[in-house]
């Protein structure tokens, strides 16, 4: 437990002075935040990292690691992964990953923008559109005779 915990201090260290991130206690845990995102958690435990994608895959493959949720409510696709003391080794490469994730959810956050004008149609009532336009335009071109 002394060598995870030094382990999870040098991680956070790394953090603070490589990639401006803090070190802070949220809801009575230690935890690493860049841009006010936390990415990191210490607890007895483990270690948590708030990841995405094939480095969330990867870090629930570990043998003891699960999801989790810092409020205790875990859903099955929550981003927060639950690595045991035991795959203490591969923090390093885990923090990394949830650093590179927190950092980018801060840059591609889709904006809200004014909307200018009405939206455009859908393709489908496009072709609808065009379709009554070109029955309207033969019709046209009908003459009842005698």
């Amino acid at each position: 437990m002394a060598n995870a915990r030094t382990r999870y201090d040098t991680i956070a260290e790394f953090m603070t002075r490589q990639h401006d991130a803090t070190a802070s206690s949220l809801y009575g845990k230690p935890a690493v935040q860049v841009n006010g995102t936390a990415f990191l958690f210490y607890m007895l435990p483990g270690m948590a990292f708030r990841l995405q994608g094939r480095a969330r895959e990867q870090a629930l493959a570990l043998p003891g690691a699960t999801s989790w949720a810092p409020l205790g409510v875990a859903g099955e696709r929550s981003p927060w992964v639950l690595v045991p003391v035991a795959s203490f080794l591969r923090w390093d490469r885990l923090a990394i990953e949830a650093l590179r994730y927190a950092q980018e959810g801060q840059v591609n956050t889709p904006k809200a923008v004014p909307l200018q004008g009405p939206p455009e149609a859908p393709p489908a009532a496009q072709r609808w559109r065009d379709n009554i336009k070109s029955l309207w335009e033969k019709a046209s071109t009908f003459r009842l005779t005698r």
